[in-house]
C-alpha cells in the first residue's frame, strides 16, 4: 500500500467530481430494464487522474497477496478490484467518508456489471421488467424496490461491515471483503436471471383458450406476446405521457360502477403522470394474464369477469390484478387530497371506486383489441 501511494500523484479533486459522476448516471441507469454497466473506460479514467499506470496495479496485487491464500482466489487477484480497494482505502485515510462511501457504491456496481455480462447473454426488456415484478418479497431486488436500490443498500452493508478492517489495512479480512461482496451480488443477480430465462422461455402474451366460433362471435382479435407487449406500451404513454383521457370509457365505466362523476374525472385525470407508467403497465399485464376466454374481454362475460377479479379474497399470488388496482388508487387519491376522505368512506363505496378504475383501464385496452 504505501509503495504504491509513494508512487501516485493523485488528484483529488478531479478524481472526486468523477467518482460521483459515475456513480450518479449508473444509479440513475439501473432503474432501466437490461442496463449493463459499461465501467472498464472508467477504470482508465480513474487510473489516469492518480499517475499510476496497469503496470504499478498488476504489481502492487501481487505484492499484496504473495504467499497468502488469497493468491489463489481470482476475485482477489483481479487488478480492477485491487485498484478499487486501494481507493477505497486511500479515500479512508482522508477521512473523506462521501467519496468513500461512492467508491463502495461504484465497487459493488462493478460486481453487477460483471455479472450482468456473464449471466445476461440476451436481455429482453420487457421479461426484464416482469421478472423483476415477480420476484418473492424477500429477494433483495423486490425488497429494496429496484436494483440500484439494493446495490446501494449492498454498498451499505460492505461499509458497517468491512471500514474498520479497510482503514486497518487488516489483509485477512480485505481478502474476506473482496470475495463477500461478490458473493452478495452474485446471489441476487443469478437468482433473478434464473427468474428471468423462465419468463423468457414461457413468452409474455394474451394467453386465451377459445372454440372456433368464439373468435367470430366475440370479434376477438388473439394478440402474440410480442402484439401484447406494444399494446401495453402505447396505451401506458397515451395515459402518461400524452396525457390522454379517454372521456368515452370513463364514462362507461362510470356508469357500472355508479360513482360520482367528478371523482371519476379526477381519478382519469390524475392517472395521467409518468410515475404511474410501471404500475399501470404491470395491472395490464396481470390482466391480460388472466384472460382465459374471448368473451372475458370483447364479449358479453366482460363485466363480470371484472367484478369477480375484484372481488378476490384470498390468492397465493404475490402480486394480483385487484392488489395492484388498489395500490394505483390509493396513489391517485393522494395526488388530489381524497385519499383520507376515501378511508372513511364505507368498504361497498370504497370498492365501487376500485371497480370504476378497474373498468376504466381494462376499456382502454378492450377497446383496442376488439372489433367494433
Amino acid at each position: 500500500m504505501e509503495q504504491l501511494l509513494a508512487k501516485a500523484k493523485i488528484k483529488d479533486s478531479q478524481l472526486k467530481t468523477l467518482i460521483t459522476r459515475i456513480v450518479s448516471k449508473n444509479l440513475s441507469s439501473l432503474s432501466e430494464p437490461c442496463f449493463y454497466p459499461e465501467l472498464k473506460k472508467h477504470y482508465y479514467e480513474l487510473l489516469k487522474l492518480t499517475g499510476l499506470t496497469e503496470k504499478d496495479i498488476k504489481e502492487f496485487k501481487k505484492r499484496r497477496w504473495a504467499g497468502k491464500k488469497e493468491a489463489k482466489f481470482a476475485t482477489n487477484m483481479n487488478a480492477i478490484a485491487n485498484f478499487y480497494v486501494f481507493l477505497l482505502q486511500y479515500f479512508l485515510s482522508k477521512k473523506d467518508k462521501q467519496t468513500y462511501t461512492y467508491l463502495m457504491i461504484l465497487y459493488v456496481i462493478r460486481h453487477y456489471a460483471n455479472l450482468m455480462h456473464k449471466h445476461f447473454k440476451y436481455c429482453n426488456p420487457d421479461a426484464f421488467k416482469y421478472a423483476m415484478e415477480t420476484l418473492t418479497k424477500t429477494h433483495l431486488f423486490a425488497r429494496e424496490k429496484t436494483i440500484s436500490n439494493a446495490l446501494y443498500y449492498m454498498a451499505q452493508e460492505m461499509i458497517r461491515r468491512w471500514t474498520t478492517a479497510l482503514s486497518k489495512n487488516d489483509l485477512d479480512a480485505i481478502g474476506l471483503f473482496m470475495r463477500e461482496s461478490r458473493h452478495r451480488v452474485s446471489q441476487s443477480t443469478k437468482s433473478f436471471a434464473q427468474t428471468y430465462y423462465k419468463i423468457s422461455e414461457k413468452g409474455i402474451g394474451i394467453k386465451t383458450q377459445e372454440s372456433p366460433d368464439e373468435d367470430d362471435e366475440n370479434n376477438y382479435q388473439q394478440q402474440s406476446g410480442q402484439q401484447a407487449v406494444k399494446l401495453i406500451d402505447n396505451i401506458t404513454k397515451n395515459i402518461t405521457v400524452y396525457r390522454s383521457v379517454d372521456r368515452k370509457a370513463q364514462e362507461e365505466a362510470r356508469k357500472i360502477s355508479k360513482i360520482n362523476a367528478s371523482i371519476a374525472t379526477q381519478i382519469t385525470t390524475k392517472l395521467s403522470n409518468t410515475k404511474n407508467s410501471d404500475l399501470i403497465r404491470t395491472i395490464f399485464r396481470l390482466y391480460l394474464k388472466e384472460l382465459k376466454d374471448a368473451k372475458q374481454i370483447c364479449g358479453k362475460d366482460y363485466e363480470k369477469h371484472i367484478r369477480s377479479l375484484m372481488s378476490i379474497k384470498r390468492t397465493r399470488q404475490e402480486i394480483y390484478f385487484k392488489q395492484q388496482i388498489n395500490v394505483l388508487l390509493e396513489r391517485v387519491l393522494k395526488d388530489f387530497g381524497y385519499l383520507q376522505k376515501y378511508r372513511k368512506l364505507t368498504n361497498q363505496t370504497q370498492f365501487y371506486i376500485t371497480l370504476f378504475l378497474a373498468y376504466y383501464l381494462t376499456m382502454l385496452i378492450r377497446n383496442n383489441v376488439c372489433k367494433n
